[in-house]
């Protein structure tokens, strides 16, 4: 499974009304069934990092910080595909993201604002603040960044797009 809908083309092009509505219908059905699969796959990210149990990195994300950046790190991130860690970019964005829900709170929520460029994507949202982040456009971005890209850079750039106070907690050591 890749991420669900494309951040280049939210929504299918042109758009009646009618037909908008439809779509956000559609999506925002799916929207339990991609909160569950998102946390399966940061179970599956737990079994392919080896913890014991894999749902110890669902529990705190932050466990898993020094092994997410390494990978992260790396320029070429085809061995690790070649393992498991395919698609990387989805496996990222869901870590991410449940990092995100850990440390500052909130979950993925459907953006329905008619006037907003992420229109009919899931994003980050529901804490404390009022806005909502495109958790996957920003992981993106991060590996089109060459070989040495710092995951804790993009964790903090996130919280600041959250609003939340910025600090990446790693407690990978015991």
């Amino acid at each position: 499974m890749g991420y669900p809908f494309d951040p280049k083309e939210p929504l299918p092009v042109p758009l009646s009304t009618g037909a908008a509505a439809a779509v956000l219908e559609g999506r925002r059905a799916l929207l339990p069934e991609w909160i569950d699969a998102s946390r399966a796959l940061v179970v599956r990210l737990g079994e392919l990092s080896r913890w014991e149990p894999p749902e110890m990195l669902l529990e705190s994300p932050s466990h898993g910080l020094i092994h997410m950046s390494t990978i992260s790190s790396c320029g070429d991130l085809t061995p690790f595909e070649m393992i498991g860690y395919k698609p990387f970019d989805l496996f990222l964005t869901v870590y991410c993201a449940e990092y995100m829900f850990s440390d500052v709170g909130g979950t993925w929520v459907l953006d329905e604002d008619a006037g907003s460029p992420t229109l009919g994507r899931f994003l980050i949202g529901g804490y404390d603040g009022d806005a909502t982040v495109d958790v996957y456009a920003a992981v993106t971005a991060f590996l089109n960044e060459p070989e040495g890209r710092d995951l804790s850079s993009l964790l903090e750039s996130l919280q600041e797009a959250m609003g939340a106070p910025v600090g990446v907690h790693d407690t990978s050591y015991p």
